[in-house]
């Protein structure tokens, strides 16, 4: 059965670096950014149309599209539902509820990890940090998992904020103060590591990196970016990072030249590595993102920096990779999340905004910008085959066609 799973997550990856499915929070190959090219940027009558509208419950959980089907989490009087809806239409296909506070500290509260889809399963974290694994097309429960009483520690007052990462026949992910390793069989945890003191919480998105030679996990936790062995969770190398808040939200992005890891209390930093350790190439504070994740391209970053978090007085910017400096820097953004396509960027904006951006060193230009939705938006926008996906604080999904 491990083997069997092994090669279907193979055969997975290799399809959905092809297909236009979006399987993974941060896309097909993880790294905020898509191949598809089969969009526009400018629409009839100025805006782009409808397909459909649907509610799902307070949260900021993402929306994955894989084989027809998309799907999120979202928070109803207490009740958190994993929703799989038809991606042309809306309608829902199955759901699956469960007991879960709303927890609306500082903010709305609700799940905040998104849904991972492998071949045939879909894999979910709670905001308490109940792990499922669903067959993702009759929504049956495989197995579940209640990591609290295995990592033993606390989750935070804003809950599990990562989404589940499988490598093989491992699911991992980050939990409160640990990285987490789950059998993706069984849901049993083999282990857990780069364990950090109680009340010290992640919100990040492990990455696997094969840069050094050597299959690294690397997770940004609460106090530091750790490498880890994917197969026995001993920690290669640990380098520290965070100062203030330590609100690490944004997940480390890879390239070329090293990992660049990013806060809103602490700035940016690029991080050369090997299999055993780790320096630093450059810090400053042109580039602190805080709930989006920077998309690299070409040798550039591109993002929002929240500045300390000002609110609505934030800059979109591009930063190159290899010194850190400020290539462009447009203003007018603020708590926002955004992915690359085509030569360009998509920004949902905290306001509901859809703004077009041209991927370029040279200058910041807008080629588009509309208001697509009404509310709050931090969870970042999904396309899949031409059709952008869009998920309000509230639960108001709505899906719009860029073709």
């Amino acid at each position: 059965m491990r083997s069997k799973l092994h090669l279907l997550f193979l055969v997975f990856a290799v399809r959905s670096t092809f297909a236009a499915e979006w399987a993974l929070r941060r896309g097909p190959d993880n790294n905020g950014i898509s191949t598809e090219t089969n969009w526009v940027n400018q629409w009839k009558d100025g805006e782009p149309r409808t397909v459909w509208k649907a509610s799902v419950g307070v949260g900021f959980s993402s929306i994955t599209v894989a084989g027809h089907r998309a799907w999120t989490i979202g928070n109803t009087d207490g009740t958190e539902t994993v929703y799989a809806l038809n991606a042309t239409n809306g309608s829902v296909v199955w759901t699956h509820s469960y007991p879960e506070p709303l927890n609306p500290k500082m903010y709305e509260g609700g799940p905040n990890s998104t849904p991972t889809i492998v071949s045939n399963r879909v894999l979910t974290v709670s905001r308490s940090g109940k792990l499922f694994s669903f067959d993702a097309e009759s929504g049956r429960v495989v197995w579940s998992t209640d990591l609290a009483p295995y990592a033993g520690n606390e989750n935070g007052q804003w809950g599990a904020a990562g989404s589940p990462l499988v490598i093989g026949s491992r699911i991992f992910i980050n939990y409160g103060s640990a990285l987490v390793a789950v059998d993706a069989d069984s849901g049993k945890p083999l282990w857990q590591t780069a364990k950090e003191s109680k009340g010290k919480y992640s919100f990040t998105t492990p990455v696997l990196s094969k840069e050094s030679g050597t299959p690294l996990l690397l997770a940004h936790m609460h106090k530091a970016l750790y490498a880890v062995n994917p197969d026995n969770g001993t920690v290669a190398w640990r380098h520290e990072f965070g100062r203030g808040y330590e609100t690490h939200c944004s997940d480390p992005v890879l390239t070329p030249s090293g990992v660049f890891i990013s806060s809103g209390d602490d700035g940016g930093e690029l991080v050369s590595f090997t299999a055993t350790s780790a320096t630093r190439v450059w810090k400053n504070a042109n580039l602190g993102t805080f709930t989006g994740t920077a998309v690299a391209v070409d040798g550039f970053l591109y993002g929002v920096d929240s500045g300390g978090y000002r609110k609505g007085a934030q800059e979109f910017r591009c930063v190159e990779v290899s010194t850190g400096k400020i290539r462009w820097q447009l203003p007018g953004f603020s708590q926002d999340s955004w992915i690359a396509a085509g030569e360009r960027l998509l920004v949902l904006t905290e306001g509901g905004e859809l703004v077009v951006l041209k991927v370029s060193p040279d200058n910041g230009e807008i080629l588009a910008r509309v208001q697509l939705m009404g509310g709050k938006f931090w969870s970042q926008p999904t396309l899949s085959d031409g059709l952008l996906y869009c998920r309000s604080a509230k639960g108001e999904v709505r899906c719009f066609d860029l073709k």
